[in-house]
């Protein structure tokens, strides 16, 4: 019994002459859509040749044995188990690069280093093998008659009397030689490693200066091979192993110098080095796998609306879930709180939300939200709003309106509350003001709270929060002075735990309640 089998179909075009000729009995022709004709299809006037390739990859549970293999679609049958496979000489004339983790720089046969070095001068390259295998040759046999070598190694062929049990004569040292590997050149090349000489360590090995040193070194291998007209390059978990800029910078000049360059990733720095419809994210949930891709934008809101993808959504690239707060003040004060309140709870990126905010500045707002949540559920994000409730008046409207529907859930804060008077409710006055006039005293800005009665020093407090900006620096001064973190941020960040995970089913507007135990004062 067989399982159901995974394939993967490409149509290939503008083929060169090679690749015609060795695919010749299996070209076909390519329509207006660059899609091969169907048999019963009418072929436009003038119609190229393409040529189509499917892998085929299947489990069989009698033996529980995977088999893969690349067929011709064209005269083969799926359903009778009849497949023309292709032959290894076509796709070897296929320019396609498969940027891999192995060790960069090798001479040995097969890798990339050698293929270009065969290449370029063939007759050089087998004469400086030659001349390799030569010279270890006589050294490793010079080595073995040196009088040191041979006295060591009659002591330990006389150690219990093993040299004379080896063979059919007792065996002496002056029988004892060595070798590299295996004897051959390409034992010798195996184990050969490419050294650097970067500072006053002199050479190193390359695996001594670290992964990022050779990934840059894999990836620059690719893009030598990548010069190849028309020539495909595939890479996997493009990135993992490089520093931020060369991760965006390799990848630009791969997609450069490439004639197709496919690439997945978990680094938002290389989707940096690509325009946003070019962009693929999968996802899945509730078991459900998808791909998202952006279309053009076709208006001036769609276009503000993904110029946000690099300045924010890129951060959440492989998160499940993104939380829209209203600003960066807003991602400050969570993202302190949600830091500081572990190990008694889990930070929301246990449950695969990322917080960002809409805009940077005096660009975002609560009417900016719902263009980044459409581009968010455009790209396979299930998205969540963060927001205030300070204009009570606005937000009951159409604003309010926009935002749940443009969002899976939305978490309001209190009537009246923004993320500053959040900041500090339920915090005790003097913890307000102690903490207060530590971060203002570091800032070098005046005390808001100074000399000021209870009530006035909560206003003042909120008031500077809105001009000077300190917010994260308020929340690690009050958490240092007495262990209390705001308890309606810590309530939001519980509600946006929830509603992020799995099979959430309950409602869509989460409205965070004052909490009963503790009175505040600020108006």
């Amino acid at each position: 019994m067989r399982s159901r089998v995974a394939e993967v179909e490409v149509t290939l075009v503008d083929l060169d002459e090679e690749l015609e000729q060795l695919a010749e009995g299996f070209l076909e022709p390519v329509g207006n859509d660059g899609r091969a004709v169907e048999p019963d299809g009418d072929v436009p006037d003038g119609a190229g040749s393409c040529l189509r390739l499917t892998y085929r990859i299947g489990h069989d549970e009698e033996t529980d044995t995977l088999e893969h293999f690349v067929y011709f679609p064209a005269g083969s049958s799926p359903a009778t188990e009849h497949f023309l496979r292709v032959p290894i000489k076509v796709r070897r004339a296929l320019p396609v690069v498969v940027l891999g983790n192995d060790q960069p720089l090798q001479l040995r046969g097969g890798a990339a280093l050698r293929r270009v070095l065969d290449t370029i001068d063939p007759v050089a390259a087998t004469q400086a093998f030659d001349r390799l295998d030569e010279t270890v040759s006589s050294g490793v046999a010079q080595l073995a008659t040196n009088h040191a070598v041979r006295q060591a190694v009659g002591l330990a062929l006389g150690s219990g009397q093993v040299g004379a049990r080896i063979g059919d004569q007792p065996v002496s040292a002056e029988q004892v030689g060595f070798q590299a590997d295996d004897g051959s050149v390409h034992g010798i090349l195996r184990s050969l490693q490419a050294t650097l000489h970067l500072d006053g360590a002199g050479p190193l090995g390359l695996s001594a200066h670290g992964s990022t040193a050779t990934a840059t070194l894999s990836v620059a291998e690719a893009i030598m091979q990548a010069t190849v007209p028309g020539a495909v390059v595939l890479a996997d978990d493009f990135g993992d192993r490089l520093d931020a800029a060369g991760a965006e910078h390799l990848a630009a000049v791969l997609r450069a110098n490439s004639g197709q360059l496919w690439m997945s990733t978990r680094r938002p720095e290389v989707a940096r080095a690509f325009s946003l419809n070019e962009v693929i994210r999968f996802a899945r949930r509730n078991g459900v796998r998808s791909y998202h891709r952006l279309a053009r934008p076709t208006n001036r809101k769609a276009i503000k609306a993904q110029r946000q993808l690099h300045t924010q959504l890129l951060a959440a690239l492989t998160s499940d879930t993104v939380a829209i707060t209203e600003g960066p003040h807003d991602v400050a004060v969570y993202g302190a709180v949600d830091r500081l309140r572990l190990p008694a709870a889990l930070p929301v990126s246990a449950f695969g939300v990322r917080i960002v905010c809409a805009g940077t500045g005096g660009d975002g707002g609560i009417t900016v939200i719902p263009h980044i949540a459409e581009l968010a559920r455009d790209l396979g994000f299930r998205v969540i709003a963060l927001i205030d409730h300070d204009k009570a008046h606005h937000q009951t409207g159409k604003e309010l309106e926009a935002v749940v529907m443009a969002c899976d859930a939305v978490i309001r804060l209190p009537e009246k509350v923004a993320i500053e008077k959040a900041v500090l409710h339920g915090v005790p006055i003097e913890t307000v003001r102690a903490a207060t006039a530590a971060v203002t005293d570091l800032l070098g800005i005046s005390d808001p709270a100074k000399d000021k009665p209870d009530d006035a020093a909560r206003k003042a407090v909120v008031s500077a929060l809105h001009s000077s900006s300190f917010h994260e620096q308020l929340v690690d001064a009050i958490f240092e002075e007495t262990g209390l973190l705001p308890p309606l941020v810590t309530a939001a960040l519980d509600a946006l735990a929830l509603v992020a995970r799995a099979g959430y089913a309950g409602p869509a507007m989460i409205d965070i309640a004052l909490p009963t135990a503790v009175s505040d004062p600020t108006p």
